[in-house]
């Protein structure tokens, strides 16, 4: 019989937590937990520089290296792209591990891609974003590679951000022009 009152805690993650949240979502399928809606405002502030106000108040900065013509105060859109893919990756497998009893000493997750910016300068046709991402886990833990390897493959296709890339996603404009020659 397990003791629900006992605290296990699993690389920082209390699974009781863990459990609260889980349960939360089966309640309520549509609700704020299970289906939570996130907003992003990024603000243009000068040259390629904008910062981006987050769901919870957080800002980010972005800009462009100095040989894109930026001042270099922020983070690349490109880096902010596939820094959240492996911090989504660290997430969830982390989470998989750690509901597994599974100790992490390390994990490190390389993701890496070039940009065409030929197409993106407008210097030829095709698709100016990512030719390829890869991806590169770094881990050590207190488990075998067999285990943990298949509970990692496993956990990569719930994890939410590259998910999203990997499939089409609609993604809807809509312009509000405000001008003083109208």
């Amino acid at each position: 019989m397990i003791n629900l009152a006992t605290n296990i805690v699993v690389n920082g993650l209390d699974s009781n937590r863990m459990r609260a949240v889980l349960d939360s979502i089966k309640a309520d399928s549509q609700g704020d937990i299970a289906n939570p809606r996130f907003q992003t405002t990024v603000a243009w502030d000068s040259g390629y520089h904008s910062t981006a106000r987050v769901t919870d108040g957080q800002s980010v900065i972005s800009d462009e290296p100095k040989r894109y013509g930026g001042e270099e105060v922020g983070v690349t859109p490109e880096d902010l792209l596939l820094a959240a893919i492996g911090s989504c990756l660290v997430n969830t497998y982390i989470a998989a591990l750690s509901a597994a009893h599974i100790n992490v000493e390390f994990l490190r997750i390389n993701v890496s891609g070039r940009v065409n910016f030929r197409t993106a300068f407008g210097l030829e046709a095709g698709a100016p974003g990512y030719e390829a991402i890869k991806i590169a886990v770094d881990i050590q833990t207190d488990a075998p590679t067999k285990k943990v390897t298949e509970l990692m493959e496993k956990a990569f296709p719930a994890a939410p951000i590259p998910d999203t890339i990997m499939r089409p996603v609609p993604i809807n404009v809509d312009i509000v022009h405000h001008s003083e020659k109208e």
